[in-house]
């Protein structure tokens, strides 16, 4: 696919006057192409992808089922470089232990020690929900457009404003047009930190003695102070301030262009592959990670903020929303070319069984699309029977009720784009 291209999404050339065409084309004509916003988020998701082929190729990621954890750890760390543009001076968490360091927190808990028994007041550094909604689409896109392109599957991505309400993203070829809902939640968050060359102190009568507890403090002048990305396990990657035009932002500072970055990206994959193993275990593994996680629940991130599709809120409102979208657009489509798709960074893996497996073969239609009754036989036809959804797309682990998604957007078809061979 053309990374310029611009072709018309399906179903906008043809010649019916279908009751929703002209929403359609108002979805369209007011979509952002995914490359046309947040530059330098682009083309950190296109170094992420020259990575994943070099990981694929000298086996370090071995089949498709590896390939989506490697997928999963690149969300988070893009949106992990997101959250950096909301970073400030004050509210930050000291950390006693060696080296001292001092962080940004996300969640109430300290980013190297996890839990505290006995906590210093942390203020976690979540921004609202609407603007994780804008994090997420803007990340999701941007692997997804890379994907396509990658792939060679034809397909484009566009962008909605958050504010348009009924859909999120459109993805679409010369013949299909799919609508798109996006629930997402990363699973780690790597928040920023800075390295005092010695501990803080405080003062103790007429001395000055170090701090030995964790404590709230304010950091000054951050633009001319070196600022890290903290991974668990002591492991901090460099960022600089970036000023092109827009408000400055932080990027990565490997220092060795894409080999820098791919070693990152292995550092990172490594950690969020053991996280994951342990959430999907129900932390019978890797225990000591869990507090390092959103959704981790007690008293430093709350169960609710669970990590993909594992919000039961957002399962729910996930299937009536694309019960609202082809009720409208699937089934108003005359030459049946809208499919719709639930999209997110990670499957529900503690919900699936429970919330949505049955919905994997079911198949809805109108009462009125009966055509004749036989006893208890009904006839319909096939085109008025529907899915609850096309796809359910997720960067780990996907469903598809139709073979032409499947190909287009399965793990297997990129880990073979990507030069793997199983």
């Amino acid at each position: 696919m053309n990374r310029d291209s611009d072709n018309r999404a399906a179903c906008l050339n043809c010649s019916h006057s279908c009751s929703v065409k002209s929403e359609i084309e108002g979805f369209y004509s007011k979509a952002k192409a995914a490359l046309d916003s947040r530059s330098h988020l682009r083309n950190f998701v296109g170094e992420l992808f020259e990575c994943l082929g070099q990981m694929v190729q000298n086996g370090d990621i071995q089949d498709a089922e590896s390939l989506g954890i490697a997928l999963g750890a690149s969300f988070d760390l893009c949106i992990s470089l997101l959250y950096t543009e909301r970073v400030a001076n004050l509210d930050w968490l000291y950390c006693q232990n060696a080296p001292p360091m001092s962080f940004y927190p996300y969640l109430k808990g300290c980013p190297r020690c996890g839990s505290l028994d006995s906590q210093a007041t942390i203020k976690a550094h979540k921004p609202s929900s609407d603007t994780i909604g804008r994090y997420t689409t803007a990340c999701l896109a941007a692997i997804l457009c890379e994907m396509c392109r990658v792939s060679r599957n034809g397909f484009e991505v566009r962008v909605l404003d958050a504010s348009r309400g009924d859909v999120d993203l459109l993805i679409f070829d010369a013949q299909t047009l799919i609508l798109c809902e996006v629930k997402a939640s990363p699973l780690h968050l790597l928040p920023v930190c800075v390295r005092h060359s010695k501990p803080l102190e405080r003062e103790d009568g007429n001395e000055k003695v170090p701090v030995e507890s964790h404590q709230g403090v304010s950091i000054a002048d951050l633009e001319n102070i070196p600022l890290y990305l903290y991974l668990v396990e002591e492991r901090s990657f460099p960022l600089r301030w970036v000023s092109d035009g827009e408000k400055p932002y932080l990027m990565l500072e490997s220092g060795r262009g894409t080999e820098g970055t791919c070693e990152i990206l292995r550092a990172v994959s490594n950690a969020w592959a053991k996280m994951y193993a342990g959430y999907t275990s129900r932390w019978k593994e890797h225990t000591q990670l869990r507090w390092f996680t959103c959704g981790c629940g007690g008293s430093v991130d709350d169960s609710k903020n669970a990590p993909g599709l594992d919000r039961t809120d957002d399962i729910k409102k996930g299937v009536y929303q694309m019960l609202k979208i082809a009720e409208k657009y699937r089934r108003g489509c005359k030459e049946k070319r809208v499919r719709v798709a639930l999209l997110s960074n990670m499957h529900p893996v503690v919900h699936y069984e429970e919330y949505l497996k049955g919905f994997e073969d079911a198949l809805w239609t109108h009462e009125d699309s009966i055509q004749q009754r036989m006893g208890k036989m009904v006839s319909v036809d096939s085109d008025d029977l529907f899915p609850f959804y096309d796809m359910l797309f997720t960067l780990t682990r996907s469903w598809f009720r139709e073979e032409r998604l499947e190909q287009a957007f399965s793990l297997q078809t990129l880990y073979h784009a990507l030069g793997g061979s199983r």
